[in-house]
């Protein structure tokens, strides 16, 4: 048995895929949050500002990832 417990029934998605979809989504955020805060009026953004929107888009993009695989349908091998 292994430490992450019992395999489910269906099988996962692989991983390359899912770290695909997860940097691209966070690429997608991070685009997104930049043109936002242009639209805003911020037209230059310093270091920090830069990694902040990096961290949150990462995030985000992880966090979305988690809850798109399981709906995903299963890959034909």
């Amino acid at each position: 048995m292994s430490a992450t417990g019992p395999r489910p029934d269906r099988p996962d998605q692989p991983r390359w895929l899912v770290v695909l979809l997860a940097a691209g989504l966070s690429l997608l955020i991070a685009g997104v949050l930049l043109v936002l805060l242009q639209l805003v009026g911020i037209d230059r953004i310093d270091q920090l500002g830069f990694i902040l929107v990096v961290i949150v888009s990462a995030l985000a993009g992880g966090s979305l990832t988690r809850w798109l695989v399981p709906k995903l349908p299963p890959v034909r091998r």
